[in-house]
């Protein structure tokens, strides 16, 4: 097949290579993207505990995984120049955009689509078993949004009477914290704090920070497979072009 090529078939053979790798990094940049959301910010997911965010995360990591081991692929059939795996290869590639795009619509449509109706849910849902026996993971994930966050509650300091904490109206995760990025933090005044006093408590509601944590992290995973699935457009065509070739 080599030798039957045209000069713009060989330039084609030699950007497919490069363009496989460039979807070997895309793929572990969706990967990364996913596994980032899941790993590093698990109180966040665990509070928004929706169906519909969580398939747009597991199916980016799961897209991701595939992308970059397809781009293997793509590269040995446009060296070897085989119809046969260039022909895979497109179809597959195929399958992972319209993947992809479905992906990016998935998340973009929960983060920008009546994303503060769909937040308020979500937060209620886990909110109200705050202090619950057998739901420490859930306390323990919205003490680390509301101290990281600087926010308590959902919308203020009285949501928590319709939570099980019963000892306090609120929470110390809800006060001023000195020395934050030491992990021997301490609170600034607790009794201040409890008393309401203004500079010793958060009295603003989670919901903001949830939203802005959201919409910020869906525009990047979104916008990363939307650069991958135009990308691999160029892949799929190229590819064509090789086989055509033979």
């Amino acid at each position: 097949m080599g030798e039957d090529l045209t000069s713009c078939q060989k330039c084609m053979k030699y950007l497919l290579f490069v363009l496989n790798i460039v979807f070997f990094l895309c793929g572990v940049a969706m990967l990364g993207t996913g596994i980032w959301i899941l790993v590093d910010y698990p109180s966040f997911t665990m509070v928004l505990d929706t169906p519909l965010l969580k398939s747009g995360v597991y199916l980016l990591i799961g897209i991701g995984g595939v992308v970059a081991i397809i781009s293997f692929l793509g590269c040995f059939g446009a060296l070897k120049e085989s119809k046969c795996l260039l022909v895979l290869y497109a179809l597959i590639m195929l399958l992972m955009v319209i993947g992809e795009l479905a992906a990016a619509g998935c998340i973009f449509y929960f983060g920008y689509s009546n994303v503060e109706q769909t937040l308020l849910k979500a937060a209620n849902d886990t909110f109200v078993k705050y202090g619950e026996a057998g739901e420490d993971a859930i306390t323990q994930s919205w003490d680390t949004i509301q101290e990281v966050g600087e926010c308590c509650g959902i919308l203020g300091v009285d949501d928590f009477q319709y939570t099980q904490l019963t000892s306090k109206k609120f929470p110390d995760s809800c006060c001023v914290r000195i020395n934050l990025l030491s992990e021997d933090y301490e609170y600034s005044n607790l009794t201040a704090c409890h008393l309401e006093i203004d500079g010793y408590y958060h009295n603003v509601g989670c919901l903001d920070k949830l939203k802005s944590f959201v919409t910020g992290n869906v525009g990047i995973a979104a916008g990363i497979a939307i650069g991958i699935a135009v990308i691999q457009i160029i892949g799929i065509v190229g590819g064509c072009i090789l086989c055509r070739a033979g």
